[in-house]
This record gives structure tokens, C-alpha cells and sequence, in this order.
């Protein structure tokens, strides 16, 4: 099948790598928005953590990957390219995202306090999208959907100014180089939505009753009470790694090679 052999592997390649990214990146933030309940992490307890949620964070990464790129192709046919990429991160990567956040949150307490429950049932997972849903729904749109978008816009500026120059580029660096300068500008536009949405994930991974079970209001005013101004620029570093580095490899990987195998197009 095609779409196996061409479609895929790019899905799975952006999916682990991103996913490894991802849990090593947010670890950090998660201490950091403690407020104190968690310690720094010794290197045993961080390959813990890691071990427990790398594997679920890139399964869910190549599944969130493989939604959004049949939504993005299925939108392209009713609203402009731009709308339809960022709109279909924005809903899919909500889904996705509020799952694996909360869930990567909710394992690090877990290992933390060596407390482990059973496995959650289909209601449970779904109440652990609730904290902070309306946070993730725009940090996602405007970083991943937004540097998606701005991406190629700025390879078309750096080709004309390096041609101007008769520089050549391989096309594969100049994606990833305009991908990863785009989605470092997204993120740190975004970054207020990112520490809101991570507060509102410990105030539910604490039972927190304040705002629950979405603490959308609640928990921007825990995380302006907490960090004040720097709720807009706290964790920056952390999740620039993230965030660039994933929109640089998804725009040089190409997730939306061969439109036309879409379902969408197939029928």
C-alpha cells in the first residue's frame, strides 16, 4: 500500500522523535510549576519517568500526526491552506495533546510519590482532557498550526535573499531552518497559553476542586498569582527545543506528502 510505504514512515519519524522530544522537554516544566511539590529529579527517577512515557507520548504523536494530516487535506477543500492547518492542529492537537500532557503529568506524580493507580477507564481518560482545554485548543493552533503555516512563507523570503546572494541550500536544511525560526517565534507568542494550560494540569493531577474540572479562569490566575509576568516567558527554552524543533522537522519530513493518498481524496 502506498500510503504505507510513503505516508507513514514521515508520520512515524516526526511522531518519535517528537515524542522523545516532548517528554524530555516538559519533565522540567512540570517540576517547575510544582509549586514546590515535586523536587528536583534524580537521574534514576528521570529515566523512570522517561521509560513510562516516552513509548505512550510517540504512539499518541503518530496517531495525533496521521488525524490532523486527514483533517488538514479535508479542509483544504472548503477554507484556504493556511485556516485548514492551523484549525486542524488546533483541534486535533487538542485532543491529543491535553491527553498527553495530563497524562505525562500524571505519571510524573505517580513515580514521584510511588503512588500507582489502576488503569483508567474511557471516562476517566476523557476527564483528564477537561483541565485546561481551552488554553491547549490555542497553543496549539497558533504554535504548531501557526509555524506550519509560517513556515514555508519564510523558506520563500530566505530562497529569494540567498539567491539574490547565489547561495544554494539543500531544500531539506532551508525547510528545517525556516520550520525551526518560525516555530521559535509561535512559541514564544504562545507561551502564556502553554503555562496556563500546564498549571491547570497540576491543579487537576493535585484534585485541586478550585475550577475543576476545566480551570480555565482558575488557572490563569494561579499561574499570574504564582509567576506573574513571567508566565509569558518561563519554560521558554525548554519548549523552544520542542516546539521549533518540531515544526522545523515536520516541514522538512513533509507529513502532507502525497495528498492524494488522503482518504479524503480517495473516495
Amino acid at each position: 500500500m502506498a500510503w504505507g510505504g510513503e505516508v507513514a514512515p514521515r508520520l512515524g519519524i516526526a511522531g518519535g522523535v517528537i515524542g522523545v522530544i516532548l517528554v524530555n522537554s516538559t519533565m522540567p516544566q512540570v517540576v517547575k510549576t510544582s509549586d514546590g511539590r515535586m523536587g528536583s529529579l534524580t537521574w534514576n527517577m528521570w529515566g523512570r519517568m522517561a521509560l513510562r512515557s516516552i513509548p505512550k507520548a510517540g504512539g499518541m504523536k503518530f496517531a495525533q500526526y496521521g488525524v490532523m494530516r486527514e483533517m488538514k487535506l479535508s479542509l483544504d477543500k472548503v477554507v484556504s491552506p493556511p485556516a485548514a492547518t492551523m484549525i486542524s492542529f488546533g483541534v486535533v492537537g487538542t485532543f491529543f495533546q491535553s491527553a498527553i500532557y495530563n497524562s505525562l503529568i500524571s505519571d510524573m506524580y505517580k513515580v514521584y510519590t510511588g503512588v500507582d493507580k489502576e488503569r483508567p477507564s474511557l471516562r476517566v481518560l476523557a476527564r483528564g482532557m477537561a483541565p485546561g482545554i481551552l488554553w491547549c485548543f490555542g497553543r496549539e493552533c497558533f504554535s504548531m498550526g501557526g509555524g506550519l503555516w509560517l513556515g514555508p512563507v519564510l523558506k520563500e523570503k530566505l530562497l529569494a535573499q540567498l539567491e539574490e546572494r547565489r547561495v544554494e541550500i539543500p531544500d531539506k536544511p532551508l525547510r528545517f531552518v525556516s520550520g525551526f525560526l518560525s516555530g521559535a517565534c509561535t512559541a514564544l507568542g504562545t507561551q502564556w497559553l502553554h503555562n496556563t494550560t500546564l498549571m491547570a494540569g497540576r491543579m487537576a493531577a493535585v484534585g485541586e476542586a478550585r475550577g475543576a474540572p476545566f480551570y480555565t479562569g482558575a488557572s490563569v490566575a494561579a499561574a499570574w498569582n504564582e509567576m506573574g509576568v513571567r508566565m509569558f516567558y518561563a519554560n521558554y527554552p525548554q519548549r523552544l527545543c520542542l516546539i521549533a524543533g518540531a515544526v522545523g522537522l515536520l516541514t522538512m519530513v513533509d507529513i502532507f506528502h502525497r495528498p492524494e493518498l488522503s482518504f479524503a481524496n480517495t473516495r
